[in-house]
This record gives C-alpha cells, structure tokens and sequence, in this order.
C-alpha cells in the first residue's frame, strides 16, 4: 500500500536529516516541515480513494462502457422512482445500501434485486464518524450490513463503497477479513450539492467517458429528476451503460 511506502520513505527522510543538519541548527525546521508534509499527503490519501492510499479500490472499469451506481439508499419516495427509470431504458445499476435503511425497507431491496441491479455494502450506519471507528467497530459495522442484506436477499455482497469515500488503515484490515472489495468511482455528479437536474447533466455529459464508474445518490429528488436526461444523452452519445459487475470483471456476491 502508499501508505507503506510512504511512512518508510519520510522516517528514512527523517533520520537523513537529523543526521545531516543536526549541528546546523535548522533540524527542528526540516523535522516539522517533514511531519506537516507527511500529514499534507496522508490526508490527501485519506480523502481521495483513487489515490489507493491506503488499499486498492476498483475505481474505473475494463470495459469500454461505464457503470451507475448509486449510494445512500434506499429512499422509500425517490428510489422507486430511479428504479422506473432504469427498468423503462432497461439500465442496469449498482445501489450501495445503507443496513439500517435497507433493514426498514426490505422490499425495496428485493425490488432492486429482482429487477437486475447489483446490491452493496455501504455501511449499516453511515456514520458522520465512522472514519474514526475501531477496528472491532467498523468491522462489526459492516458485517451488520452484509447480514442485512444476506438476510433479505439470501445473498452476501462483495462491493463495498467506504462512506464520503474515506479509507484508513483500519478499513484495509476489515475489508481483508471480510472478504469485501472496495469500489470508488470515477466520476462525481456531485449530486447531492445540485441545485437542479441540469447541473447534474451537464457535469456528467461533458466530462464522462468509456470506463467511468458514475457516483449517484438514490435519495435525492433531483437525481431522480436528472435521470432520464441522463441516460438519454449517454446513450446518445454511443456510452454504453453496463452493470458495474461486468465493467470492473468482478462478481458482485460471495
């Protein structure tokens, strides 16, 4: 992992240092330039999980065609909405399911299921501080998700999508013990800070491209709203739109 290398890198950095300038009287000023540097880029790697900072996560696909895949859900008024859409253009998707709304509507669960779409971990309680969890925390976190979703769909998911995209040393440990492969994206609709469907549009349509994993949220309106012209302007463009499964050439349950 960077992470490694990293650390390994500025410890050696750090002792070179010491050693070079210790009599100069400038150590203290290269150590904490060093420490601020190391921190700089280790939150980077933190926040940024096409970095792979601190574990692999599959962000861009294999194939030439591009894959939806929506978080947060699901949302009794606006993911019905999203799966009519996607069922009258025949689209296939992938929803990374929050456990404890997955647990209050099972039947939406089964309905994305049934209609073709993958089903993911994304957390059972998407805490705003799940970043900060122990490693006995999170991993029971996410088990707790996959033990929902198994329990509504007799099937356990391999695609996990950390929460707000954030990874750490702990999620590499948890994810290895439970058998789940993290998936980032490449392309953000930033829906969710969307005033309108339009911006939404416009931001997917002009920068996507064949490989793209696209990050959508199923409980937001104006993403339900977004979604025909979405699709539409995809498909008019020659994209073709495919399950993530198949894009990233990895099965989705155990």
């Amino acid at each position: 992992m960077k992470h490694n290398i990293v650390t390994a890198i500025a410890i050696t950095i750090f002792a070179l240092s010491g050693i070079i300038f210790w009599e100069t009287g400038f150590a203290w000023l290269i150590f904490i330039a060093i420490a601020l540097a190391y921190l700089a880029v280790t939150a980077y790697g933190s926040f940024n999980i096409q970095a792979n900072y601190f574990l692999k996560s599959t962000s861009r696909g294999k194939r030439k065609s591009i894959a939806l895949t929506f978080d947060d859900g699901p949302d009794p008024e606006t993911t019905p909405r999203i799966l009519d859409m996607l069922r009258e253009k025949n689209v296939k998707a992938t929803f990374f399911v929050i456990g404890k709304r997955a647990e209050k509507h099972p039947e939406l669960l089964r309905r994305i299921d049934e209609e073709g779409h993958i089903v993911g971990n994304h957390s059972y309680s998407h805490h705003y501080l799940i970043a900060f969890f122990s490693t006995e925390k999170l991993k029971n976190d996410l088990d707790r998700c996959s033990g929902v979703i198994a329990g509504i769909l007799g099937k356990t998911p391999k695609f996990f999508r950390p929460p707000f995209g954030v990874t750490n040393p702990r999620y590499a440990r948890v994810l290895r013990d439970l058998k789940l492969d993290s998936v980032g994206w490449s392309l953000r609709s930033l829906d969710t800070k969307a005033r309108n469907k339009y911006e939404i549009i416009n931001r997917v349509i002009s920068a996507v491209n064949a490989k793209d994993i696209i990050l959508l949220h199923d409980n937001r309106k104006v993403t339900a709203d977004s979604l025909e012209d979405l699709i539409e302007h995809c498909l008019q463009k020659g994209i073709k739109i495919e399950p993530l499964s198949k894009l990233i050439q990895k099965e989705p349950y155990e």
